[in-house]
């Protein structure tokens, strides 16, 4: 959407609350729309010119996003309701004010979705708006950018490398004084500047053995830079990690990789991401001809293999398997008991690999 917050009708806005919310409640929101006076500073001047707004929600209000989602979302119950809009197989997909329509088949009606949008003061930035065709033959579908995130996993981490490093070189000057930075406040400003740039939505990426090994030599290779140690400088990996507090990068990912597959897995079993997983193992029997790429289900499976207790399921293969899984995934207790006993399994693994990597 284009200027958001600045469109809202309140009026209207008000209307679709009063079905929503108490009497108490539209009062207090009606209190904090009215008399809302904006202020503007002009270059060059000390004087600011003030004027009075009545539509949107304002700007650094914590409600005003609340407020946005409310009004997006009646007007995409009204645009639900037009059956010849898009066909029964689209899917809408949406997050604040990105919205995504998915259908199997070429047909979106988006002029239509424009104009049902604008009837509720939203307006589509079209200089925004992307037909993205994802097939198995393309790959230009994989440098799409979602939420932040590459479609393609591998273009993913390669970008995210790319912007931990930029954040990373922003903060030379701290990096290089070990006299005047205590050790302790370089390692959390890393962890809180760097690393989860790196990270981000770690969750989702499906990794072979080998792309976690150069993840984790990049990772290592950070951490010396903040503690500025040079090349020709000799420490063991798990010194490295035993100085800063630090944990293989491999292990971060793969706890937040069953954090992400036990909320999927309490979702509501005809949440896309739900649909998407059972479908996957109803039609698993059906092989592609070619190697098979590594998908997020592969790396669960591995992950599982990997454990080794008699007490808790180590397949991940039919829809029985996933079943099981998602049963489990209701208790979190329960759940959170089989995922560390996976986390420990796979850093008992990881500390015996980093031993035989030595330097």
């Amino acid at each position: 959407m284009s200027s958001a917050f600045d469109t809202i009708d309140r009026h209207l806005l008000l209307n679709i609350l009063k079905n929503i919310i108490k009497e108490d409640e539209q009062r207090i929101i009606r209190y904090l729309l009215s008399n809302t006076e904006l202020s503007i500073k002009l270059k060059g001047s000390s004087k600011k010119e003030s004027f009075k707004s009545n539509i949107g929600t304002p700007q650094g209000d914590s409600l005003s996003p609340v407020l946005f989602i409310v009004n997006l979302e009646h007007a995409l119950k009204n645009i639900r309701k037009i059956e010849t809009l898009y066909t029964q197989n689209t899917l809408e997909l949406a997050y604040a004010d990105d919205v995504d329509f998915v259908s199997t088949t070429d047909f979106v009606d988006v002029e239509t979705i424009q104009k049902e949008l604008a009837d509720f003061s939203l307006n589509v930035n079209t200089n925004k708006t992307e037909y993205t065709l994802v097939q198995k033959d393309g790959e230009d579908w994989k440098k799409v950018k979602k939420l932040g995130s590459l479609l393609g996993d591998t273009e993913d981490i390669e970008r995210r490398k790319q912007l931990s490093n930029l954040a990373l070189q922003k903060l030379s000057s701290i990096w290089i004084r070990n006299d005047n930075v205590k050790q302790v406040t370089r390692i959390n400003l890393y962890r809180a500047l760097v690393r989860s740039i790196l990270l981000y939505n770690c969750g989702t990426w499906s990794l072979t053995k080998q792309e976690e090994h150069k993840l984790s030599t990049f990772h290592r290779r950070q951490l010396r830079t903040i503690l500025n140690i040079k090349y020709s400088t000799v420490i063991k990996n798990n010194a490295l990690y035993q100085k800063t507090g630090e944990t293989p990068i491999s292990l971060t990912i793969l706890e937040a990789r069953w954090r992400l597959f036990g909320h999927i897995l309490r979702q509501a079993i005809n949440t896309p991401h739900n649909v998407a997983m059972t479908k996957y193992f109803k039609t698993e029997g059906s092989k592609q001809r070619g190697r098979p790429k590594t998908s997020i289900v592969t790396t669960l499976r591995r992950d599982l293999k990997s454990h080794n207790n008699d007490h808790w399921p180590t397949r991940l293969h039919s829809i029985t398997d996933l079943d099981h899984l998602r049963d489990i995934a209701q208790n979190r207790s329960d759940w959170k008991h089989l995922t560390t006993a996976i986390y420990r399994s796979a850093q008992a693994e990881t500390s015996v690999d980093v031993a035989a990597n030595g330097q």
